[in-house]
């Protein structure tokens, strides 16, 4: 019988003593993939992916949703690479607010929100680290702090809304949005079925990652939610990895990335 190379491979190297080794490739492939690229703007790719398309939506009247804005790094590069494009900056904790509002303060293309974003109205719990006031890790998901972070929980309650009638309340017509909210991304798209029904929105950016454990939500599901969307992994410096046709071995992979979906 003729034997593999994978055969051969795995008779041999498939024991405990090289798990080491074998972590390493692994994580090698993935970064390789788009995924654990965080370390800088290069590799991530986001901000790179988001230059390169900003000619092709900067239009007079369209916009940019950006929820879970942090202090408005995503937003400030949009408005810095157009010259006609409009942002609408979701962002619920109050000390991160503040700081956003400081930073585009007289800044006429720019309309901010103190609000979290899901699939109806309510106020909801969020969640931070207890010793340290405002972080990017600051989620709708208690277990995100405690359990992935290793921190101790404090929350405070803030209003969430769907995002539909908040477009609307703006006038707003939405080129792009981008989702960066720890876990509750699926939440978020839910209230904006409407927004990417009607508007011609072109991308859709999200983030995903191991809070996505905790909220249960897949690729699958994102897939499923934007029929007419072609999805990819965002790569180093913006080139894109089609994640078509699907296979959950390659796609659901819970680590940080940015995932477009592009309209077809």
């Amino acid at each position: 019988m003729k034997r593999s190379l994978e055969d051969i491979y795995i008779e041999n190297f498939a024991r405990p003593r090289f798990a080491r080794f074998h972590r390493f490739l692994y994580l090698l492939g993935l970064r390789g993939l788009g995924v654990l690229n965080y370390q800088n703007e290069e590799q991530s790719g986001e901000t790179y992916f988001l230059k390169s398309i900003v000619s092709e939506i900067d239009r007079e009247g369209r916009w940019v949703l950006d929820v879970g804005a942090n202090e408005g790094d995503i937003a400030a590069s949009v408005l810095a690479a157009s010259e006609r494009l409009k942002v609408l900056a979701i962002e619920p904790h109050p000390q991160i607010f503040a700081r956003l509002k400081a930073r585009f303060l007289g800044e006429a293309r720019i309309e901010l929100e103190n609000i979290g974003a899901g699939a109806k109205d309510a106020t909801l719990s969020l969640f931070d680290y207890d010793d340290r006031e405002g972080t990017g890790h600051a989620s709708f998901f208690k277990d995100v702090i405690e359990g992935i972070h290793r921190g101790r929980a404090k929350s405070v309650d803030v209003p969430v809304r769907p995002l539909d009638p908040v477009v609307a309340e703006h006038k707003a017509d939405i080129a792009l949005i981008k989702i960066d909210v720890e876990g509750f991304e699926f939440e978020v798209l839910c209230g904006l079925a409407s927004t990417i029904e009607k508007h011609d929105v072109r991308y859709v950016i999200v983030e995903f990652n191991e809070m996505n454990v905790v909220s249960g939500s897949f690729v699958k599901n994102f897939i499923d939610m934007l029929p007419g969307y072609k999805p990819y992994r965002i790569l180093p410096m913006g080139h894109l990895l089609p994640l078509e046709p699907y296979h959950a071995l390659f796609v659901e992979i819970f680590a940080y990335q940015n995932i477009v979906f592009v309209k077809s």
